[in-house]
């Protein structure tokens, strides 16, 4: 019996999709000219994808209280610009604390930011995660992590893990919005290895 050696098409067809190479995510001087910003500016990220130019706009506003209260909001923006065109901003979030007489928190944690490609369509998906809370005692802090992709949002929603002794320790369940079976493929898995990273708060 004669046996055909396989074509390189074959061969190619058989190999599996490779991952495509994620943007690449760059810390700015500033905000570039026209950007709309809130309060004062903590950090400011770009990429470059599918979409063009992208730039992450992170902020933070305090408003005064009468007493001891004080309120804090957060917000990060990202706009997106391809060439000859104005810049588009593909999604706001906004968060905040109010009234809180207590230990306010309300901040962005830098180990969560990143871009990847996980399905491979050329568009970023921007990761980043912040912690919002009033307390008093060491109870856990509402932790939220964010997937962006082309204006979409994915959310893990749940609390920081604190230790109030050896071996006992309270938080760090999270659950998604929308439903799990609703997240594109390998944007759960990748949202809850994030959240693994940031989950215990150190004191």
């Amino acid at each position: 019996m004669r046996h055909t050696a396989p074509t390189l098409a074959a061969l190619l067809f058989a190999l599996p999709a490779l991952a495509a190479e994620p943007p690449k995510l760059t810390e700015l001087a500033g905000v570039p000219p026209g950007l709309e910003v809130d309060g004062t500016v903590e950090r400011v990220h770009g990429f470059t994808d599918a979409n063009g130019e992208n730039v992450v706009v992170f902020s933070s506003r305090d408003t005064p209280r009468k007493g001891d209260a004080k309120t804090r909001e957060l917000f990060v923006r990202h706009f997106a610009t391809k060439a000859g065109e104005k810049p588009k901003q593909l999604r706001l979030v906004r968060d905040r604390v109010d009234d809180c007489p207590f230990d306010l928190t309300a901040k962005f944690d830098p180990r969560a930011l990143g871009v990847t490609d996980l399905d491979g369509d050329g568009v970023g998906e921007l990761t980043f995660a912040y912690t919002v809370g009033c307390r008093s005692d060491v109870s856990p802090l509402s932790l939220k992590l964010l997937v962006l992709e082309n204006g979409e949002k994915y959310i893990l929603r749940g609390e920081t893990r604190v230790e109030h002794a050896p071996g006992e320790k309270a938080g760090g369940a999270e659950k998604p919005d929308p439903a799990a079976k609703k997240w594109p493929a390998g944007f759960l898995d990748h949202a809850r290895a994030v959240w693994a990273k940031i989950v215990d708060e150190r004191f």
